[in-house]
């Protein structure tokens, strides 16, 4: 086919769909936040524990879902989970503590607590019904082991004993009773070690991702409802990135993974960097983030990027999303995003989560009070873009996708837990002022086309 004949009628096709689908000269518009409630710090019933080291530690809540209308609060600090509505009524206190025997079978009840001998609170994650699976952590002390000298013929311990932390998954009903306890193998069996992230299907099937140290190897442990083990297996980081053309001098590593709740999928985000440079000593810590790369001739390198005319290399490469098929075992589709070739420096657009329709989002600080969110479809096409903007009164935590699109976060002061969220009409239904400009509108379709293609 003649080459001229191709390009014309793809200017054509641009034209055609930009008529259809028109433009504008707008651009990224703010997203308006929706303060919920409030709830005072403290280790009262209905408080949140915060601590505020005298050596700048800072301990709070950690973490928060937003699920079928409720959060779902872990104060790690009093250790409890708090099941709170969004007027900011707080109907369910899930304590550490002696196990009182149940809650009161009056279902009419408004406010239920419970109490239940946890070790450690871990990740939390919750199903249609409302009932919520703990990850109770607990610290076991491996037995000293004994080493023999053949010369002195004396027994000599190891100095330490090996510390690891285990865990079972708890499962409570809405009324935080306690109904049963898993383990690897399924009901009452052996502990975890590690639980990176759990999570729960349409189906209530429960999903649990276990790593190794340094994040080299994952087991998927899958349950039904009633604690039984459905099926497990293993991945490692080349089943996940055998396709990343890794050069010298270069090195990816594993940021995140996330399970899907609509579809039998993995997502794994990985940063590929070019561990030759260290940028920390070339440019402004706060103009750029992200992990940096630590190197043994930093002297050389700086003095070589010195000489040139930019005097900037940034050492992230890309980012970049698998989208790994758990039943076909293997990687369907990629996403990929930021680039190295940018000769000024500048905040790095993190991946942050999925909903349950697996529409990715993107999270990008453009300074310290404002942040811009670009939520992505699948095949990888733009949704949409918002700025955020945070008040700097307080610490900001616990940002989090939820899975019906909207986005969560608190807000800690000196006196109390602000409860924020970005409700997903308002989030990802595009209005007339966020039409593309012609510009925008064919960076966005090529950007489609890259994705559908790889």
């Amino acid at each position: 086919m003649n080459p001229k004949v191709v390009i014309v009628s793809g200017c054509l096709l641009s034209l055609v769909i930009f008529i259809l689908f028109g433009c504008g000269g707008g651009g990224i518009s703010e997203l308006k936040k929706e303060r919920l409630f409030s709830i005072q710090i403290g280790g009262g019933e209905e408080q949140i524990g915060v601590v505020r080291e005298e050596s700048g530690r800072f301990h709070g809540p950690s973490m928060l879902i937003f699920k079928n209308g409720f959060f779902y609060l872990v104060d790690s600090v009093n250790q409890k989970i708090l099941k709170i509505t969004t007027p900011g009524d707080v109907i369910l206190t899930l304590s550490k503590g002696e196990n009182d025997g149940g809650v009161d079978e009056n279902v009419l009840r408004t406010k239920q607590r419970t109490f239940y001998e946890l070790n450690e609170i871990g990740q939390i994650a919750v199903d249609n019904e409302n009932c919520i699976w703990v990850e109770d952590k607990f610290l076991e002390e491996a037995p000293e082991k004994e080493e023999i000298d053949l010369f002195s013929s004396e027994d000599i311990a190891e100095e330490g004993a090996e510390e690891l932390f285990k865990s079972y998954i708890l499962k409570f009903d809405r009324l935080g009773r306690y109904v049963m306890r898993i383990g690897m193998g399924g009901r009452d069996t052996e502990p975890f070690y590690y639980i990176y992230k759990m999570a729960v299907d349409r189906d209530g099937n429960l999903t649990v991702l276990t790593a190794d140290d340094e994040w080299k190897m994952w087991n998927v442990y899958r349950f039904d409802t009633e604690g039984t083990l459905l099926e497990v297996y293993s991945l490692s980081d080349d089943d996940i990135t055998h396709n990343i053309r890794v050069g010298e001098g270069q090195e990816y590593f594993v940021m995140g993974l996330y399970p899907a709740c609509n579809e039998d999928h993995l997502l794994f985000w990985v940063s590929l960097y070019e561990t030759r440079w260290d940028t920390k000593k070339i440019k402004r810590e706060e103009d750029l983030w992200g992990e940096e790369i630590e190197i043994e001739n930093l002297d050389d390198v700086v003095k070589e990027e010195e000489k040139r005319k930019n005097g900037y290399v940034r050492d992230l490469l890309f980012y970049k999303l698998f989208y790994y098929d758990m039943g076909r075992k293997t990687v369907t589709r990629t996403y990929a995003w930021e680039n190295r070739l940018e000769t000024n420096p500048g905040p790095t657009t993190e991946f942050f989560g999925i909903d349950a329709e697996t529409n990715g989002f993107l999270w990008k600080y453009v300074n310290n009070s404002k942040s811009i969110v670009t939520i992505f479809r699948p095949n990888g096409s733009v949704i949409a873009r918002r700025s955020f903007v945070f008040e700097d009164d307080g610490i900001w935590t616990n940002v989090h996708v939820d899975e019906d699109g909207s986005v969560s976060a608190i807000k800690i002061d000196r006196e109390a837990v602000h409860f924020y969220r970005w409700r997903s009409d308002k989030l990802i239904t595009p209005g007339r002022e966020e039409k593309l400009t012609v510009k925008e509108f064919v960076q966005e379709k090529i950007e489609e086309f890259r994705n559908a293609n790889r």
